[in-house]
């Protein structure tokens, strides 16, 4: 399986759930036109993530009911 993955892909606001592309919305997709690959997902830029990633744990295993 070949493809891309957009890291830090949106933050959404815990209050107010807003989301914000802060490092631009299309990068990624552009790339992966260019590069004839397909999206094969987004990671949001989000707390429990990288305190996950912190601790070398995927969010997966650390939190198995996040909806992250």
């Amino acid at each position: 399986v070949l493809g891309l993955v957009q890291n830090m892909s949106v933050f959404q606001c815990p209050k107010c759930k807003h989301k914000t592309h802060i490092f631009g919305a299309d990068g990624a997709r552009r790339l992966a036109r260019t590069l004839d690959l397909d999206i094969l997902g987004d990671i949001p830029l989000h707390l429990n993530i990288r305190e996950a990633s912190d601790t070398g744990q995927p969010i997966v295993f650390s939190q198995p009911e996040s909806d992250e």
